[in-house]
């Protein structure tokens, strides 16, 4: 069993203390204007420069000193364009400079690039994850936003002429171009294409 420390806890307490009052700092800003701009993708985003500027201000302002360790980093494969990937694993110590007092947390942070700057990506991903969730960092920022490289062929929903060249025949896709005297099935009328593509759907399950 650990034993109890008074001198511990009164030392957590005073970092506790700290990260709180600057969490409320934090929340009377506001949403944080975004300065970032993604023209790949065509967003804005609270950028790195914009985040170290920020808690540069706030840390000196509260007495807490953030250092960073890489404990792991691992390459892997990508996609599309983005085709090198890199994995890290980054220790945040955070300190309090009246104390020396400090905690620590490990984040994964992973970065996709058509070049070499995957792991900077990745280190950036992981303080960006660090600093948002442990002040409550507000930017508007959408962590679950797809680049065009992510937003495979699986994510799209599927047209019916997708879905009837599946369940469609070569013979069966034929002959229902001529009868209905199209090309493509793209251009079958909505109602007729449900119908085609419910009746192939009962006679599989059949």
């Amino acid at each position: 069993m650990q034993e109890f420390n008074p001198e511990w806890l009164k030392l957590n307490a005073q970092l506790q203390q700290k990260k709180n009052a600057l969490r409320k700092e934090l929340n009377r800003r506001g949403i944080l204007k975004r300065g970032g701009n993604n023209a790949y993708d065509n967003y804005k985003y609270f950028s790195e420069a914009q985040y170290k500027l920020l808690f540069t201000e706030l840390f000196s302002v509260y007495g807490l000193e953030l250092t960073v360790t890489e404990e792991s980093y691992e390459l892997f494969d990508g996609t599309g364009k983005q085709n090198n990937g890199r994995t890290v694993k980054d220790r945040f110590i955070l300190t309090d400079i009246d104390t020396g007092f400090s905690e620590s947390g490990l984040i994964t942070g992973e970065g996709l690039d058509k070049g070499d700057k995957a792991g900077y990506k990745a280190h950036t991903g992981a303080m960006k994850y660090y600093l948002a969730n442990t002040f409550l960092v507000a930017t508007g920022d959408d962590a679950e936003r797809e680049s065009p490289d992510e937003k495979t062929e699986m994510n799209k929903p599927k047209s019916k002429a997708d879905i009837l060249n599946e369940v469609l025949s070569p013979e069966q896709i034929a002959s229902t171009k001529a009868y209905y005297k199209v090309d493509t099935l793209d251009k079958l009328p909505p109602m007729e294409a449900d119908k085609i593509i419910e009746r192939a759907k009962q006679i599989k399950k059949s």
